[in-house]
């Protein structure tokens, strides 16, 4: 396999060139257009989640270290032990930008039209059963089996953000007008679909001291190149980087802030062989694993800022064992050995959809094809026009590339997504792994849990459901004198509303 070395992979020097922050305009680069402004049917990841977290305020706020604080609910925790019961009590007073009001009852249909309405993201409710309305300003949720993340549900972007009652009576205008109670909401006039989005402060929103802007804009660019481009002339003050600009972006003067956060895998979910007979022996899932050179791919691809990776969690992260990567080293030799024992020493013909919503997985999907065609597997890539093509089809698909945020994903909310959720549309179970996702899931105290992950990950490593090449970093690209962004471990997504102008 022949790869080109990024040309983000350096360090340098940082000049001044870069134009400082305007105080009154936010400008937000993305690098895919929202498939709709409904933020029950969008995602929760950015750059995503740029266009609900403006509009629609969570029950709970995610703080940068991690925490949880109030946002439209001031109390909230579970009821009586097993994590099945959960309270909330809302803030008094607040206003929707339509000028309804907040109410426990308008939440719970809230919360109950996310659970039907199809999105990315709907799964997380599923364990939501019924929903007692206990006063003006008081809900009940109680739920049909354990779940000990309701509050990292609940201040999530797609499932969090609370609907209006007169936007849920008009489900039809939530594709391109805004029903919430965020500090900003859309301004029609200003906004071109699929190319520029423009928010205004909402007159009726309870925390003034969160509009730090007269207007954010974010506008879609599809390159990196052009991105950039728009950063030096002033016209975006903050995207999601990239490892081929992230250099150029330096020597800008444009701050750039990186984490780990993700895996770049092959997420196999034709587990049994339905449309390809091949994915469901095990044997060839794992001669896939020991015919890719992560390192190269690593290097080539993303220059400093990834390395070689074989295991569906990241290091340091819930459910991770020290020493458990590093399993399946490169060895061609094996690989078609295995290809061989389970039929197919011809290798066989597979097709991936590569998903959007991440950075460079067109890339990554292309770099897998290579490394397979070295053992004989012809693989196939088709790239959605959109994400709106992506959720339709993607599970006619066997397998999907996916740059798959686990660093922000804990165990519980993965192994959710991997079994019961989207991520398994073919309803395939392994006995083993279900019951270690239920022992860690219900476990009486912290170390037990922790313990029951690092199995859960160990029996998901071993059965090669997902293919992983490469931990990434996350990569922000910041204007000098914006302030506010702070990535880090605990804070992977940085909220928009966060952001403010040096003064």
């Amino acid at each position: 396999m022949l790869l080109t070395a990024a040309c983000g992979g350096g360090g340098g020097t940082t000049s001044s060139t870069a134009k400082a922050q305007n105080p009154d305009v936010l400008t937000v680069a993305s690098a895919i257009a929202p498939n709709s402004l409904n933020p029950a049917l969008g995602g929760s990841a950015d750059p995503q989640q740029y266009f609900f977290e403006l509009a629609y305020d969570t029950l709970l706020r995610k703080s940068a270290d991690g925490t949880y604080g109030p946002a439209l609910a001031t109390k909230w925790g579970y009821v009586g032990s097993g994590s099945r019961t959960f309270d909330i009590t809302l803030r008094s007073g607040v206003k929707f930008n339509d000028g309804s009001a907040l109410t426990a009852e308008g939440v719970k249909k809230s919360l109950q039209y996310y659970a039907k309405a199809g999105g990315p993201l709907a799964a997380n409710l599923a364990p939501v059963g019924t929903i007692d309305v206990l006063s003006p300003l008081k809900l009940r949720l109680h739920l049909t089996k354990s779940d000990p993340l309701m509050p990292f549900y609940l201040s999530q972007p797609t499932t969090g953000e609370v609907i209006s009652p007169v936007g849920l009576a008009r489900t039809d205008e939530l594709g391109t007008t805004t029903h919430g109670a965020g500090p900003y909401v859309i301004d029609k006039s200003q906004t071109v679909s699929g190319q520029t989005y423009t928010y205004v402060p909402n007159p009726t929103y309870y925390d003034k001291s969160r509009v730090h802007w007269k207007k954010v804009v974010i506008k879609v660019f599809k390159d990196e190149n052009t991105t950039l481009s728009a950063f030096r002339s002033g016209e975006v003050d903050y995207a999601l980087g990239d490892s081929t600009t992230a250099q150029a972006a330096k020597s800008a003067g444009l701050q750039v802030l990186t984490n780990p956060y993700s895996v770049m895998e092959l997420m196999i979910m034709d587990r049994k062989g339905a449309m390809a007979k091949a994915l469901g022996d095990p044997r060839v899932r794992q001669a896939m694993m020991y015919g890719i050179n992560r390192a190269s791919i690593a290097k080539a691809l993303y220059g400093k800022y990834a390395q070689s990776w074989d295991y569906p969690v990241l290091s340091g992260k819930s459910g991770y064992t020290e020493g458990s990567e590093g399993t399946y080293t490169y060895d061609l030799a094996k690989a078609k050995k295995l290809l061989s024992e389970a039929g197919y020493p011809d290798g066989f013909t597979m097709t991936l959809i590569v998903n959007l919503t991440g950075t460079g997985e067109s890339q990554a999907a292309e770099a897998f094809a290579a490394e397979m065609a070295n053992i004989g597997i012809n693989v196939k890539i088709t790239v959605p026009a959109n994400t709106n093509e992506l959720y339709s089809t993607y599970t006619k698909y066997p397998a999907m590339m996916f740059d798959y945020g686990v660093g922000l994903t804990p165990p519980y909310a993965q192994g959710n997504d991997l079994l019961y959720s989207w991520g398994n549309p073919f309803k395939v179970s392994d006995k083993q792994l279900d019951t270690l996702y239920s022992q860690a899931a219900s476990a009486s105290t912290d170390q037990a849990q922790e313990q029951g992950w690092q199995k859960f990950e160990q029996r998901l490593s071993d059965l090669n459901w997902v293919i992983p090449m490469a931990s990434l970093e996350k990569i922000t690209y910041v204007r000098p004198g914006l302030e506010g962004v702070d990535l880090s471990s605990t804070n992977l997504t940085p909220d928009l509303a966060n952001f403010y102008a040096a003064k």
